[in-house]
């Protein structure tokens, strides 16, 4: 059989399997191969880490409710941050479109403007939502970590969040939904 252009000449053979590498019927996870010298130890049952014995438990633990906490609040700020832009933007469009006697598209504009409002309350609202439900293990773990090192100052969340800033969070969108729809009648009425 001739050779092909192109084809390489590697394809089919038969190559020695690197010492490195495991070996294809050995399992992943095999204790075998694992050892102190490569970072990784077999686990240990569940029942060998006790809760309140065992400090880097804790502190993972930790770590995992900060991250679950942080990302959420995280998210919640870009949102708003994107809601700032975008609404400077539909602005400009919407005073461009007045100025130029589109009407219609001003209207349009002051409803996408609305629709936008409603959407970055209903996001920023869940993020928040979801951020408080680490509020609780976040308290908690600080709570043991710094009874545990003797520390009072490491318990650094402060209190929630009052309603009374989610009452003026509910009134700043209202308002700005209020503005937006005011803004389309103004542009229909025009």
């Amino acid at each position: 059989m001739g050779r092909t252009p192109g084809a390489s000449a590697w394809r089919g053979a038969a190559y020695p399997q690197p010492p490195w590498l495991p070996s294809p019927t050995e399992p992943i996870d095999s204790p075998c191969r694992l050892g102190n010298h490569s970072g990784m130890t077999v686990r240990k049952s569940p029942d060998e880490y006790p809760p309140r014995d065992d400090a880097a438990l804790l502190i993972a633990a930790l770590n995992h409710a900060w991250v679950w906490y942080d990302a959420r609040i995280s998210r919640g700020l870009q949102v708003v941050n994107y809601f700032l832009v975008a609404s400077a933007v539909l602005a400009t469009a919407y005073v461009s479109a007045i100025d130029g006697k589109h009407d219609a598209i001003a209207a349009a504009i002051a409803l996408a403007e609305t629709a936008l409002t409603a959407a970055t309350y209903t996001i920023g609202r869940l993020q928040r939502h979801m951020a408080t439900a680490a509020r609780p293990a976040l308290d908690d773990l600080q709570a043991r970590i710094a009874e545990r090192l003797t520390l009072d100052t490491f318990r650094q969340l402060g209190p929630p969040i009052t309603a009374a800033y989610g009452v003026s969070v509910r009134i700043l969108f209202g308002l700005a939904i209020l503005l937006s729809v005011g803004a389309a009648l103004y542009a229909l009425v025009h």
